[in-house]
This record gives structure tokens, sequence and C-alpha cells, in this order.
């Protein structure tokens, strides 16, 4: 080392070094959260959340009203559904194509219905008292008669519905109606 130099480079390196960890364990502690757990709901409000995890809502309606249109409202649109599937086929311009076509979104509507009734079905056996599943193509709403889910019913719904299903975990709404 030359005499009168007080820093080197690898001081210089060094101490930025130090500075960097530093400001990333700041970083870490200021934006991260230990009240939540892997798995567990986030309880949202009126704002929207896309943190990964499964998202948890509280509504509050009239519940025994809230269930039975719901399944009603399921059961209009399945048969809507199904009346246009029964014309579409009976139509003489329809090619062989577009038949089988239009037979497999039958298939896949009917599985998605049969899957939607084994989740609430499943629910109901876990000990909620009334439960509606809506099911999409990669999302799933779970609408369960609750004053609130705790972390073991979270994952028990969670577990219902991946089992039944293909839907990733963050793509897993669950609104508890009181």
């Amino acid at each position: 080392m030359k005499k009168g130099k007080v820093f080197g480079k690898h001081q210089v390196v060094l101490a930025l070094m130090l500075l960097a960890l530093g400001g990333a364990v700041w970083l870490n502690m200021k934006f991260s959260s230990n009240e939540k757990y892997m798995g567990e709901a986030t309880f949202v409000n009126d704002s929207e959340v896309s943190s990964g995890e499964a998202v948890q809502t509280a509504a509050k309606v009239e519940t025994e009203d809230y269930f039975e249109k719901a399944k009603s409202d399921r059961q209009k649109a399945l048969d809507e559904a199904q009346e246009t599937v029964e014309e579409s086929l009976k139509s003489a311009t329809l090619t062989d194509e577009q038949r089988e076509q239009t037979l497999g979104s039958v298939k896949e509507i009917a599985l998605r219905i049969e899957k939607a009734n084994n989740i609430e079905t499943l629910l109901k056996a876990k000990g909620f008292e009334k439960a509606v599943a809506i099911l999409g193509e990669s999302d799933a709403s779970i609408i369960v008669k609750s004053e609130g889910v705790t972390t073991q019913q979270t994952l028990q719904i969670q577990d219902i519905v991946t089992a039944q299903t293909e839907i990733p975990l963050s793509n897993i709404k669950i609104v508890t109606i009181k």
C-alpha cells in the first residue's frame, strides 16, 4: 500500500457491498409481513389484492335467499345453454366438425357443473352449512355461510378445490357470508 492513501479499491468495494447488504435487509424487513403464512387467506375489503395467495372476502347478504338464488340462477343458465346447444345440433347446416366442437363444449360444461356440485357436497361434509362453488376455466370462487373462516378451514377449502379441479391456489377466492 502506498503511503498517504487512506482507502484502497478493496476497502471501497467492501464498504459498498456492506451498504447494499444493509439496504437489502432494511427493504426486506420493511416490505415483508410476519403475519402471513403460506396458504393462509388474505382478507380483502374494498381494495384489490394480488399477492399470489387465496383471497378471502366477507359480504353481508341475506344468506338464505342468496344461496338459493345463486343455485337457481346457475340452473337457469344451464337450461338456457342446453336449449341453445339442442337448437344448434338440430341445425342442418352444421358440419361434423362443428357438431363435435359443440358436443365437446357440452361435455366441458357438464364436467364443470359436476365439479362444482362435488365441491359443494364436500364443503357441507366438512361442516359448512351452505356453500356455492362458481368455477371458471382458470379460477374458482367459493362462497360459504360463516362468521369467519379459520386458517384450517381455508386450507380445507383450498384442498377440496384443488383436488376436484386443476385450479392453482392463487386463483381461488373464498367469500364468507354471514
